[in-house]
């Protein structure tokens, strides 16, 4: 994981000690500390799963510090053993629970992101409907912050 993710990691978390314990109901004060000991235990070894728990983790942060947890922090976490769904497709899951008569949300297409090593080339590429692919490259002689 980068510096800079694990920065955001950190200070989030700080922020969620700080406000937890305020929040007004017990069983959400449980279901933060469950949630966060989830998402400390998530794999950092690679940029899409610390990007993912970021995700989560600030939108945790956002709740707690409004005193109310919503959507997908009502229920408790996944198992350890089981990956984190994106965090778009878990708040379409709980929008589809809320209201069954809205279609339900699949997967969402893959995209790619690649980075060249240096930091200085990023290219991405997503699957579009009616068959196409869309493509972004991005050069800088500076390097971007990913």
């Amino acid at each position: 994981m980068s510096t800079k993710d694990n920065q955001e990691f950190q200070n989030a978390l700080q922020e969620i000690v700080i406000y937890a314990p305020l929040l007004p109901n017990p069983y959400d004060r449980v279901r933060c500390v469950e949630w966060v000991r989830r998402l400390w235990g998530v794999a950092d070894d690679n940029l899409e799963s610390s990007k993912q728990r970021n995700l989560y983790m600030q939108f945790l942060r956002i709740q707690v510090r409004n005193n109310f947890l919503h959507s997908v922090f009502l229920l408790p976490p996944p198992p350890e053993n089981d990956k984190l769904s994106p965090l778009p497709e878990a708040l379409g899951a709980c929008l589809h629970r809320a209201m069954p008569s809205l279609p339900r949300t699949g997967p969402i297409a893959p995209m790619m992101k690649h980075s060249s090593p240096d930091g200085r080339a990023f290219i991405s590429a997503q699957q579009i409907s009616g068959g196409g692919v869309l493509c972004y490259l991005a050069v800088s002689p500076n390097g971007f912050d990913n």
